[in-house]
């Protein structure tokens, strides 16, 4: 039986692990890829650290960012976490900007499986 429940993975490692910050977004696109399951991507907290455009580790990020997006993948960014970090979307790579905790409570209502790394 085949399951195409959609996927909500919630990103909350910020730059003190960035090593396993790129294996969630790594792993984020193989559930996409392979599992052809809907997936999307919500960087929360700390979190929001790995889209930084400016920081030694962004061309990395930024290259598996455009992978996600290029697998149908949308990738979201919270608001309330941008204000609290004190960075502003121009200091980010391209994604949606949403209030973190609702989100989650609307894709859960949807019927989305939430992963939180």
């Amino acid at each position: 039986m085949e399951n195409k429940q959609p996927t909500l993975v919630v990103l909350t490692t910020g730059k003190e692990a960035f090593v396993r910050a790129n294996a969630v977004l790594q792993m984020t696109l193989m559930m996409r890829k392979f599992g052809q399951m809907p997936v999307e991507f919500l960087a929360l907290g700390p979190g929001i650290e790995i889209l930084r455009s400016n920081q030694k580790n962004s061309p990395q990020f930024g290259q598996q960012l455009q992978a996600m997006k290029e697998a149908g993948i949308e990738i979201a960014v919270c608001e309330n976490s941008l204000e609290n970090l004190g960075l502003t979307m121009d200091q980010m790579f391209e994604a949606k900007v949403v209030r973190g905790g609702e989100e989650v409570a609307h894709k859960i209502l949807e019927g989305y499986k939430v992963l939180t790394f």
